[in-house]
């Protein structure tokens, strides 16, 4: 974690989540009896940083917060008994677009199209299956990885959402976990109401046609078209000004594992190569141009810091010796002769 002169976290520029969220995670941490004043303290930030419902802090702030939640608590369960007493509201617009639609299946296709005003990336898609519907939870990481109790949390809030949305009629045919099965499987039964299995390919949640349609009881097409329009003007803001540092954190997080390919970077945003180009594109850059400005970057602060050339080499995604001295040479930093790199 990094510091300021005044001894706080500082707030990197990593991705980031709605403070509408993380104020719900908050509120059921409170409600477990953790005290998450001493929480935040533990982990170098102010509690206002994830209360305040028009901030967006860090998503590994949020993650570090879960972190030592866990090891507050010793609850080896602790994001199905957070969500268990999280409470569904509809206090944010990208909640008021899902609960104003006519059914579950409009309004989740709604939402989901402005989630990254609630969340830090698409956590939520829309998927294919040959009997159901599918909705699967994606792990949208910075460096800190996702934990199965982030994610257990946001799947029991999302069957909270939908049922809140449709005064209880909705139920899921089945809730699909990636992560790998840890015990008291009753406890899950209860929590999503269906069958719940374990070490799948994706996180998903199952609906039938008729849960797919069910109206929800607050729609209000007149209302929800007004939203979509609100919700669409505060999207293109917000996507001008993030994506191509969302893209960029993506790529250093990438480089060092050898796995920067526009392929790998796409994949890892939920999105097609095409897609990315074309968004980088409109954003008057390219994914070649930002990945060299990223090991750019990322040789300047290694130099600074007096790194072995075998460290920057690797936090740099090279492999080639040659190709790195080509690079320090490109770019007049020091090291480029053969005496430092062979």
């Amino acid at each position: 974690m990094v510091g300021d002169s005044s001894g706080k976290a500082s707030i990197d520029n990593g991705p980031r989540v709605s403070g509408a969220w993380t104020r719900g995670v908050v509120s059921s941490f409170q409600c477990l009896g953790l005290d998450v004043d001493a929480l935040c303290k533990e982990i170098g930030f102010d509690l206002e940083i994830f209360t305040d419902p028009n901030g967006r802090p860090p998503r590994d702030a949020t993650g570090r917060l879960w972190r030592a939640a866990l090891s507050a608590s010793g609850d080896r369960f602790l994001g199905l008994s957070a969500g268990e007493v999280w409470e569904a509201r509809a206090d944010h617009l990208v909640v008021l677009l899902l609960t104003s639609a006519g059914s579950v299946g409009e309004g989740l296709e709604a939402s989901l199209r402005y989630q990254e005003l609630l969340s830090h990336g698409r956590v939520l898609t829309l998927g294919e299956h040959p009997k159901y519907h599918a909705l699967h939870i994606n792990k949208i990481e910075h460096e800190l990885p996702v934990m199965a109790h982030e994610i257990e949390f946001i799947a029991v809030a999302v069957m909270k959402m939908l049922r809140f949305a449709t005064d209880g009629r909705f139920a899921a045919r089945e809730v699909q976990f990636q992560h790998a099965y840890r015990g008291q499987i009753q406890d899950y039964t209860r929590a999503f109401g269906c069958s719940v299995t374990f070490g799948r390919p994706k996180t998903t949640i199952l609906a039938d046609d008729e849960a797919w349609g069910l109206p929800f009881v607050h729609g209000n097409q007149a209302l929800h078209g007004q939203l979509r329009g609100v919700a669409a003007g505060l999207h293109a803001a917000l996507e001008s000004h993030h994506f191509v540092d969302t893209v960029r954190d993506r790529i250093k997080i990438l480089l060092p594992r050898g796995r920067s390919s526009i392929e790998a970077v796409a994949s890892a945003l939920h999105m097609t190569p095409r897609t990315l180009q074309r968004r980088l594109q409109d954003d008057g850059t390219t994914f070649r141009a930002l990945v060299d400005a990223t090991r750019k970057s990322i040789l300047l602060a290694c130099v600074e810091r007096n790194q072995t050339p075998d460290e920057i080499m690797r936090h740099a995604g090279y492999t080639n010796p040659r190709s790195f001295r080509r690079a320090l040479k490109r770019w007049n930093l020091p090291g480029s002769d053969d005496e430092l790199v062979t």
